[in-house]
């Protein structure tokens, strides 16, 4: 996971646009790498990609993707 100098590592308090790896995202999201790769490999969740094989995700942009992923209570 990559994390800003001086930040926490409870996914509670980080900043929206801190940067992690697919196990921080998983972490975030509360489901698994696995999935976190699936979801990049079919463009329904945001990343930036760093290099030839460097991936990483915005905390915003995994708040973001769960927003979206809401469903509100019909009662």
């Amino acid at each position: 996971m990559v994390t800003s100098p001086g930040s926490s590592s409870n996914p509670e308090q980080r900043r929206p646009q801190e940067f992690v790896d697919f196990d921080g995202a998983a972490e975030h999201l509360g489901v698994s790498p696995r999935l976190v790769r699936r979801l990049w490999a079919e463009r329904r969740i945001a990343a930036t990609k760093i290099g030839p094989r460097t991936v990483r995700f915005r905390i915003g942009d995994l708040d973001a993707y769960a927003e979206r992923q809401r469903v509100e209570a019909i009662r």
